[in-house]
């Protein structure tokens, strides 16, 4: 399909509406929490763990010689609410300090009917005091409650606030819920949502451009609506290559869908926080395909400037 060329006036004015667009001015809205210093997206790029669900998962010492020989800055573990997984944190706080990396964040995970968050966490928090790290609850609904129903949210915000006092007092840098398709809060909207609930200034939210994409969303004015809007509690943002048409699992690089919109936005909306990529359902080289998804992140953070 041709594009009819506009006139110069025509364009002004489209530039000037598109400038005075409500999604632009609420990028310049005040920040509503407090990021973890010294985590810029331009100089601290992480990866999940997840990458490694199938490869020497359960050699954390490998994991992180991995990840800093291929030039990431920190890592996201992946321990949610498992024991097991939890274990072996005192194994990846030893490898980190080793190769002087930051433990950027931690996916974890609680249930609102529960009431608390899991005992498992709370044993170890004592180990992260003063690492700065973000938790990520993936936060869950045993009864599938609505998530506008107003005792569901009581429920979740009084446990998102109990995690907000514990992170306080152990000096950890905040709390951002995974927003996750299936989970209790799903979407950015949700994410917004209850962060404005919670009311606090270390509980934001996080993007996660693959649950963006699995609720269906596909286009890059959406996209770029949604990070302006959430940037007052934009906390962390979570990346991987997949296809402009459809949310598929693919490495940084791959895929239709083109990034630079994406990093070009985050420019935009002066978001300071950390970005990562995640590795979830790879499998084979994993040493050589996070050493691709990095090299790619530095030519999408080029191509963007």
């Amino acid at each position: 399909m041709t594009q009819l060329p506009l006139t110069a006036p025509l364009v002004v004015l489209t530039v000037l509406a598109w400038a005075a667009s409500p999604a632009t001015l609420s990028a310049k809205e005040p920040m509503q929490v407090d990021l973890a210093g010294d985590l810029n997206w331009q100089d601290h790029h992480f990866a999940m763990t997840n990458w490694f669900y199938k490869y020497k998962w359960n050699e954390p010492a490998t994991q992180i010689e991995i990840l800093a020989e291929r030039g990431y800055g920190g890592v996201m573990l992946s321990l949610k609410d498992d024991p097991k997984r939890w274990k072996m944190l005192p194994a990846y706080l030893e490898a980190l300090k080793k190769h002087n990396m930051r433990l950027t964040a931690i996916h974890a995970r609680f249930y609102i009917e529960d009431g608390t968050y899991p005992q498992v966490i709370k044993d170890n928090l004592p180990l992260l005091k003063d690492t700065r790290v973000v938790l990520i609850p993936s936060v869950g609904s045993r009864k599938k409650l609505d998530r506008k129903d107003p005792k569901a949210v009581e429920m979740a915000v009084k446990i998102l606030r109990e995690m907000s006092d514990d992170a306080k007092k152990y000096g950890l840098g905040g709390i951002a819920p995974y927003m996750h398709i299936g989970n209790w809060i799903e979407t950015i909207d949700d994410n917004v949502r209850i962060a404005k609930a919670v009311a606090r200034r270390n509980v934001g939210v996080m993007f996660h451009l693959h649950h963006w994409q699995a609720v269906g969303n596909r286009d890059y004015d959406r996209l770029r609506a949604d990070l302006v809007k959430s940037k007052p509690y934009l906390m962390i943002v979570v990346i991987q290559g997949t296809d402009k048409d459809k949310a598929t699992h693919k490495i940084l690089g791959e895929g239709t869908f083109d990034m630079a919109p994406l990093v070009r936005t985050l420019r935009e909306i002066d978001y300071q926080g950390p970005l990562g990529t995640m590795g979830y359902t790879q499998s084979g080289d994993i040493p050589a395909k996070l050493d691709r998804a990095f090299k790619a992140w530095e030519t999408i953070k080029a191509a963007a400037k």
